[in-house]
């Protein structure tokens, strides 16, 4: 049996108390994914995104909860359905009725892993992926998205590694690969 020791919900975390907007697409009117995590800074995102909603933009509020994966026993599985659905009707009942005032609100949880402190930072990579699965080209989130900027697809937005990465694995360096698959010259041991 594996223990895996988790820090208390209640933790004192200072959060800020802002909401920060990343921008997957510039399109007008776009969609809306509002991600909440049972902070302080809950309030901020929940005005910003009713601020959203009465400017005609479909929102959708997202619960952030944390979960440790799977289980193939059918009642653990249950058990950790019914926990996911009661932490986020928790969180989201702070939230929507001010949302709901501004406009009409889907409502989802987002789960992510046990290891993730929702109050410092959220796993960036699941929430694009979240965003695009529910056709939303904004978010605001209480916390930083780590390595995202403002608009963080395109170009511009790869980091150094991933463009050399890119560049290694490109046809000018295939061609120039020996019958092992390895580069000639230049490497490590050269």
């Amino acid at each position: 049996m594996t223990t895996l020791h988790l820090p208390p919900p209640t933790a004192h975390v200072p959060a800020s108390e802002q909401a920060h907007l990343h921008r997957l697409s510039s399109r007008p009117g776009a969609a809306v994914l509002a991600l909440f995590t049972g902070s302080r800074a809950d309030h901020a995102v929940a005005a910003h995104a009713a601020d959203l909603a009465r400017s005609g933009h479909p929102v959708t509020a997202a619960a952030v909860v944390r979960s440790t994966g799977f289980s193939l026993n059918a009642l653990l599985h249950h058990a950790r359905h019914r926990r996911i659905q009661a932490d986020t009707d928790a969180i989201l009942a702070a939230v929507l009725p001010d949302l709901a005032r501004a406009g009409p609100v889907r409502t989802t949880a987002l789960v992510v892993p046990a290891r993730i402190n929702p109050y410092r930072a959220l796993p960036a990579g699941r929430i694009e992926r979240a965003a695009r699965r529910l056709a939303c080209d904004v978010i605001l989130s209480p916390a930083p998205l780590p390595g995202r900027g403002p608009h963080p697809t395109g170009p511009a937005a790869r980091t150094p590694a991933r463009r050399a990465r890119r560049r290694l694995h490109g046809p000018a360096t295939a061609a120039a690969a020996g019958s092992a698959g390895v580069p000639r010259g230049g490497g490590r041991d050269a």
